[in-house]
């Protein structure tokens, strides 16, 4: 990712000083780029038999051009921060413009999103703006990540169009669920005295585990009506609660003993019990599944127990064996597989890794700002093999495959420079 990193950051440099664009002509070239490619996918069809060409080449096309004008968004902030350029006028246009873009774009799939939920999300987008606009300020940490939500839901909703899948549909709703929520927090912690502040903030990492444990109990319930594909993406979701409960925590300043405790409960409940019942249910809960269920279980529980009692003897970034989330990704990647002795045996393979505490995976956290080329497109490379076999969602094997295998070059004491492969 550092390559990455460089090449973006040369990339904004080229833009600032060798061409001299200002940020706020980027924010308003994006809006004039915007309209063309909106147009573009509303007529997509009228374009295809006026050219005689398919429909999908003018959808692609729609759907790159507005990828574009996200990733741009990201660049304009950047470009006022390198150059000096941040202004009280930037600050007020850029929420603007990316409202206008945002609301335009989900308007398009009017027929799929939850139009009540996308109300309340304008409606606390347009308080946003103003409380920005009066204070002249930026947009704080769950503000941005509020953005990020709603960008993801416009490309599965997209996405859901050009593939046929319409189970992304399910996937962009709850983005614009998730985007509710930070909204909520966000537009909270500029409004709400000081006092109550530090309450709110107190309750929403537990809010977040609690997120996790739903949607674990969410999994359990899927795997006993035979709702397998729903219980995996629920275990995502618990996944992706997981993975921003703690972080929450410590960007607050609110870790706490009871959080921990709560945190390991929903994850024992989530990584442990929820992929045990998904798989269980596809082998029809014979004697042996359930042996094999119940020990991947105590596996779980054992990792967990682990990781309480020796983060003082762990490397700073890694984890004694592989995390519960991770075997928890391993096993109900092979559930969208829906072979049942592959199953089982991704499941002892899971339970027998996350004790494994001699070996040492590095923390999610450190994975995503730090990830290496060859990293990408080796879990690409897997996501398009084992989605041609389970697809679309055998895509999501590629990545998990490939942290697996990160303890032979991602290592305590070595850099991330030494392990490019």
């Amino acid at each position: 990712m550092s390559l990455i990193k460089d090449l973006f950051n040369r990339f904004v440099q080229w833009l600032g000083y060798d061409l001299g664009i200002s940020p706020n002509q980027i924010t308003l070239g994006r809006l004039i780029f915007f309209v063309p490619s909106w147009l573009m996918w509303i007529y997509k069809d009228d374009l295809a038999q006026l050219t005689g060409l398919s429909w999908l080449f003018f959808g692609y096309l729609a759907f790159f051009a507005v990828t574009t004008v996200i990733f741009f968004d990201i660049v304009d902030g950047a470009l006022a921060r390198a150059t000096g350029q941040v202004s009280d006028q930037g600050k007020f246009l850029d929420p603007i413009v990316d409202k206008l873009i945002t609301y335009f774009t989900l308007a398009l799939f009017w027929s799929v999103i939850n139009q009540i939920a996308l109300l309340i999300l304008f409606t606390l987008d347009v308080a946003s703006t103003f409380l920005r606009g009066a204070h002249v300020h930026g947009a704080n940490q769950f503000g941005k990540k509020k953005a990020l939500s709603q960008n993801l839901s416009k490309l599965f909703f997209g996405m859901a169009v050009l593939a046929s899948v319409q189970w992304f549909n399910a996937i962009g709703n709850f983005l614009i669920y998730t985007a509710i929520c930070l909204a909520v927090i966000s537009v909270g912690l500029r409004v709400l005295p000081d006092k109550i502040k530090s309450s709110v903030q107190v309750v929403i990492p537990q809010l977040l585990t609690l997120g996790n444990l739903v949607a674990g109990l969410g999994t359990i319930w899927c795997a006993f009506n035979d709702r397998i594909e729903l219980g995996v993406f629920l275990n995502f979701t618990a996944m992706v609660f997981d993975l921003i409960d703690g972080a929450a925590a410590r960007k607050l300043g609110v870790a706490s003993s009871f959080g921990k405790h709560f945190d390991t409960i929903a994850d024992l409940v989530s990584f442990g019990a929820g992929p045990a019942f998904l798989v269980g249910a596809i082998n029809g809960f014979t004697p042996v599944a359930i042996f094999v269920c119940c020990t991947y279980f105590f596996a779980t529980g054992i990792r967990l127990y682990d990781y309480t009692r020796s983060k003082g003897k762990t490397p700073s970034g890694f984890f004694r064996g592989l995390p519960s989330p991770a075997g928890a990704w391993l096993v109900v990647s092979s559930a969208l597989f829906n072979h049942p002795l592959f199953c089982l045996i991704t499941m002892i393979t899971a339970a027998v890794l996350m004790c494994l505490f001699f070996l040492h995976w590095i923390h999610f956290n450190r994975v995503l700002p730090d990830i290496n080329l060859f990293e990408i497109t080796a879990a690409i490379v897997i996501g398009l093999l084992t989605a041609f076999i389970a697809p679309p969602g055998g895509f999501a094997a590629g990545p998990i495959v490939v942290y697996i295998f990160s303890p032979t070059w991602r290592k305590p004491g070595l850099t991330t420079d030494k392990n490019q492969i």
